[in-house]
């Protein structure tokens, strides 16, 4: 059975935070949140912020949910059960868990706090930045905010010093242009256990983000989620419209924005602003001493390069947050388009191409699919090694090989 406790936790000076004590097939562990102590009355200190994120952990361990004797948001608990049946509908191979050992209590509702967003500083964050900020750009959801907060996750295995989100110094600058206070979270809860990791992706990482929400409640009310599918093309993902709602209680109102549109309209809203051009990260790959930078050759990389090329942004003057010397969109034609995922975003760009007569991207697109269609079975191969004994206990050395193999055979890929 999968068990759940707080624990004490110390962080480094400058910093507040909670810790929890996990107990999960035969591994125990811990998994702690620090944010700056400027931030600190943003942290709510009920017991039950932690449930999305064991609950999921559970479910991917086929156990059921030990809460040991805490008392918790009676509507948290009754959303959290709807959002693990969702989970499950979607991926049939699991099964839902059992959350027992807990007291339901009414709970009274967050009225007077603020709205958040999640903001990793890549497309989806930016625009829901851009479009929620005080005076922004959405349309059809005057009900949310205006946001206020943006939260971006630093995610490291051990506690560090509060001087490691100097590294985060553009992002919360581009933040502060906008008009949003910048709230940075450190935490090891995406990579704490290797099994929840694996499915962090497609299963996952909507309730831990939510997780994430709860714990900031002392403060927010409302928190944005960013989506990454549209309606009418949504597969099984760890965050969507329908699963990221039923995340809430009477304290956190979880919002999932906005699967109305697509990856190419958001880069659209994105490329009309300067400072989210300059402050790009779609890699996701943290340097020392620089913070986040775009490798410009990887996947993702190249899908974003080759949409902003659709709109005008195709050069270090107009987009540097990427290295453009050796952009070509024919270079898209060498991605591998492994997943479902990659699949929808290439025919979005593909789409957009062909309206406005670009028959440059037009072509890459095509040939980056047909690609695809053709190696899709290795895909499957991977992800089956990848979930087996072997692929869990050698996994570093097996993502070497991978990456060793698909750059001798010109596939694009993180450098």
């Amino acid at each position: 059975m999968t068990c759940v406790q707080e624990q004490e936790f110390t962080p480094a000076s400058g910093l507040c935070g909670r810790a929890f004590q996990l107990t999960a097939g035969d591994a125990e562990f811990s998994v702690f949140f620090a944010l700056p102590e400027a931030h600190a009355s943003f942290l709510s200190t009920a017991p039950h912020v932690i449930l999305p994120y064991a609950a999921m952990l559970a479910l991917v361990h086929g156990e059921d949910l030990n809460c040991g004797g805490m008392t918790a948001d009676s509507v948290l608990l009754r959303n959290m059960r709807c959002a693990l049946e969702e989970v499950v509908h979607a991926h049939p191979g699991f099964r839902v868990p059992q959350i027992v050992n807990v007291t339901e209590a009414p709970v009274a509702a967050n009225t007077s706090g603020q709205t958040g967003v999640f903001f990793s500083g890549g497309i989806d964050s930016f625009f829901s930045v851009l479009r929620h900020r005080k005076g922004g750009d959405a349309d059809g959801a005057q009900w949310i905010g205006p946001a206020t907060h943006a939260i971006h996750i630093y995610h490291t295995p051990e506690p560090v010093g509060i001087e490691a989100f100097e590294t985060l110094a553009p992002l919360a600058s581009a933040v502060d242009a906008l008009g949003l206070s910048f709230i940075p979270l450190q935490s090891n809860y995406m990579t704490a256990d290797r099994r929840l990791n694996d499915h962090w992706a497609d299963l996952a990482h909507g309730a831990g983000l939510a997780t994430v929400l709860h714990l900031l409640s002392g403060g927010l009310r409302q928190g944005l989620i960013g989506s990454t599918h549209t309606w009418g093309a949504l597969v099984p993902w760890g965050s969507g419209p329908i699963s990221d709602p039923l995340w809430s209680g009477r304290r956190m109102q979880v919002i999932h924005d906005d699967a109305a549109y697509d990856r190419v309209e958001k880069t659209e809203l994105i490329s009309q602003h300067p400072e989210a051009l300059a402050n790009l990260n779609v890699c996701d790959t943290r340097v020392d001493g620089k913070g986040y930078v775009n490798c410009s050759v990887c996947p993702k990389c190249l899908r974003t390069m080759l949409t902003l090329d659709l709109f005008g942004k195709n050069e270090r003057r107009t987009a540097p947050a990427f290295d453009w010397s050796n952009y070509r969109p024919a270079k898209f034609a060498r991605v591998f388009l492994r997943t479902e995922n990659d699949t929808t975003f290439a025919l979005a760009i593909r789409d957009r191409a062909q309206t406005a007569g670009r028959p440059d991207i037009v072509s890459a697109c095509d040939a980056a699919l047909r690609r695809g269609r053709f190696l899709r079975p290795i895909a499957r191969i991977e992800d089956f090694v990848k979930n087996s004994r072997i692929g869990r206990r050698y996994r570093r050395r097996l993502v070497e090989w991978r990456r060793s193999i698909y750059n001798r055979l010109g596939f694009a890929t993180r450098s």
